[in-house]
């Protein structure tokens, strides 16, 4: 190496360490090579002392990122510029060893995750076009596919001298790692890392024309986009309807649509099969072809990109295969985080920043959504969003407020602030709060949610939509409220009473659906139906407590609509069990876990039936004879055979029913049970 070559090398590291002024990576510290017995020992020479050391005139030992002289005194370890005192000193050669070293081995972990040799290029030639570095977008595709990333192992990866790598992580060639729920899929967080955090501009979508399945004509593609949007429309408004209304007719008239449109116009026709219930089959042909230019969707960091993986998440609620919703959902948040999503900013025109706002107010419902059935944390706090409710705008552009189509959505995106904060409050493994605390918050959450049902407006032309639905999630979110949780384990009166109540009502819910044919055969549709059902079992199990302890039952539900309730969960846990294999063995569970709660109820009214009459009051003493008569005959025993709407649920022998002290534990655990049940089986 010439001196010119030496001087450019010292410039440089001089700037590489004033530069350097955050925290040090775990790499950053390169040990000394051990110096060869052989070659005669020679003193170590730094570059030039820091500050510090300059103004004490000592000796500075160079350590990175503080000196042992700066570490010692508290100060920060600083140097001064590039210079010609800089220049003229020279560099210690171990140092510039462990630095070429290091550079090696850096190059050959870009050609192995990358595919490009940049071993021969110019520093700053880029590489855009060869190789593609940029593939994470294509990691949704890899996860609908099955497919994995190319994992490189401790073992295969040289490590150089002094790069702090350890063997005891190596992983020896041909070996197995176990496998478990989900291990077939890649780390989307640690695959997007990089990407989101070093953003590159977004470039146009390179043409593509793959093939467009249609469907018979251009009114059936219609009425199947019009059944998404009068549905999953008013819960995740993401698409805007006018634009996607006018790239389906430009689809039906022969055009070709661009890749992100063409992954729209796919997906949720594949949504819209389900939600119908239509062929399945042909519903995964619809998905199958969306996953063609889904790579090319997720290409650039942008709203399109955010749909993409919006789209996706919901056909994985419908279908009972495909990616994992919960690394979807923790992927899309990832990306909408990055584009700053959350926050409140400026946007070139309305209609971007409301679309903007929708994408983001769709994400957060259904995070909070999957996190509360999954019994999971959700992906951003409250804290950290500042960005504003979308507005209730007119497809003109016109604001309406109570009058538009995003009437319901915006409602809805009100309760779910409430629901998350009542999430967030309840469960967690934050100390369990005093008693009075909780009935003090609980009655504040109460009136806020009360109060959301009271002002939340009715939208004329879906009115039976709106109002149902208001009032499905003003029970779901009581019911998520009062039910047993990690810091209200032992819930009051009150508590029961609102359980028992709310829970009837969500049943009910689901079964006027289940008797138009309009109800969604979905894992979210289970979860709540069973949670629904064992919420009431706990009820009534409480009130069973309590007259054990002579202390009236707190709750007193409509016999007639309880035990329609609980044979409505019976039905569609059967129904369940035709469609999707293994809830049978759940509906089974419950239908146990009703006869012995039904059997313990009317033993209890036998008892009750068959003790004595309080006596009289005493008579005052007359003188005239009474006549004596016999008592009465003992009344017959009440049968033990409750019958539930002709379902049978006890055997009727008459003896008395085995009950289980701890019903109410097990009823109360059986919600994480359910959640992990879930999780697992439908690969959540």
């Amino acid at each position: 190496m010439n001196s010119s070559d030496n001087k450019e090398f010292r410039d440089q590291l001089g700037k590489f360490r004033l530069e350097s002024t955050g925290p040090s990576p775990a790499w950053s510290h390169v040990p000394e090579s051990t110096p060869d017995p052989s070659t005669p020992s020679r003193s170590k020479r730094v570059s030039t002392a820091c500050d510090f050391c300059r103004k004490r005139k000592k000796k500075c030992d160079f350590r990175y990122p503080n000196c042992s002289a700066c570490t010692r005194a508290g100060v920060r370890c600083t140097i001064p510029p590039p210079g010609p005192q800089v220049a003229s000193t020279s560099v210690p050669r171990d140092q510039l060893e462990n630095l070429q070293k290091r550079v090696r081995w850096l190059e050959e972990v870009v050609r192995r995750k990358s595919g490009i040799s940049v071993v021969d290029l110019a520093t700053g030639t880029p590489v855009d076009g060869e190789g593609d570095p940029d593939w994470w977008y294509q990691v949704p595709a890899m996860i609908a596919m099955g497919g994995t990333r190319p994992s490189t192992s401790a073992a295969s990866m040289p490590s150089p001298a002094g790069s702090g790598g350890s063997s005891a992580t190596a992983v020896a060639p041909g070996s197995e790692t176990s496998t478990g729920v989900g291990a077939e899929l890649p780390n989307v967080g640690e695959i997007f890392r990089d990407q989101l955090e070093h953003r590159r501009p977004s470039v146009a979508r390179p043409p593509s024309a793959p093939r467009v399945l249609r469907l018979s004509s251009f009114e059936e593609a219609e009425q199947m986009a019009s059944q998404y949007f009068d549905s999953m429309g008013y819960q995740y408004p993401f698409m805007s309807r006018p634009e996607f209304m006018a790239q389906l007719r430009h689809i039906y008239t022969g055009g070709v649509p661009s890749p992100e449109m063409h992954n729209a116009y796919h997906i949720i026709m594949a949504i819209s099969l389900l939600i119908d219930s239509a062929d399945a089959a042909r519903a995964a042909e619809f998905y199958h072809a969306s996953q063609e230019t889904l790579p090319l969707a997720l290409q650039n960091e942008d709203l399109p990109a955010v749909r993409a993986l919006l789209g996706l998440a919901l056909y994985t609620m419908f279908a009972t295969s495909g990616p994992s919703i919960w690394h979807v959902l923790g992927a899309t948040m990832r990306l909408a985080i990055s584009m700053g999503l959350h926050k409140a900013r400026s946007y070139a025109s309305l209609a971007e920043e409301e679309m903007a706002k929708r994408a983001f107010w769709s994400l957060y419902n259904l995070d909070r959504l999957i996190a509360s059935t999954l019994g999971r944390p959700m992906g951003i706090a409250d804290e950290d969003i500042s960005v504003s409710l979308p507005r209730e705008l007119n497809d003109d552009g016109t604001v309406a407020p109570g009058a538009s189509a995003m009437t319901i959505p915006v409602q809805v995106m009100r309760l779910r602030r409430i629901f998350s904060r009542i999430y967030r409050y309840l469960y967690s493994n934050l100390p369990r709060p005093p008693a009075q605390e909780v009935a003090a918050t609980l009655g504040q959450f109460r009136r806020e949610v009360d109060d959301w049902r009271m002002a939340a407006p009715v939208f004329p032309s879906a009115l039976l939509y709106s109002t149902s639905y208001y009032d499905y999630l003003y029970y779901t979110t009581l019911l998520l409220m009062y039910r047993p949780s990690a810091r209200n384990p032992t819930p009051d009166a009150t508590s029961i009473v609102s359980c028992g109540d709310s829970s009837v009502q969500v049943i009910r819910s689901y079964w006027d659906s289940y008797s138009v044919g309009k109800l969604k055969w979905i894992w979210l549709t289970l979860s709540q139906v069973y949670f629904a059902g064992i919420t009431i079992l706990w009820c009534l199990e409480q009130n069973a407590r309590s007259l054990r302890e002579s202390r009236p039952a707190p709750w007193q539900p409509d016999e007639q609509m309880m035990r329609r309730g609980i044979q409505a969960v019976v039905v569609l846990l059967e129904e369940f069990g035709k469609r999707r294999p293994g809830v049978d063995r759940l509906a089974e569970t419950f239908r146990h876990q009703s006869t012995i709660i039904f059997s313990q109820m009317a033993y209890q009214q036998q008892q009750l039936d068959q003790q004595p009459p309080p006596l009289p009051p005493p008579q005052p003493p007359t003188l005239i004879p009474q006549a004596s008569t016999l008592a009465p005959p003992p009344a017959p025993p009440v049968p033990l055979a409750p019958v539930l709407d002709d379902v049978l649920l006890v055997d009727g022998s008459g003896g008395m029913p085995m009950i289980d002290p701890q019903m109410a534990e097990q009823l109360f655990y059986s919600y994480n049970w359910f959640q992990e049940e879930m999780a697992s089986y439908y690969t959540l």
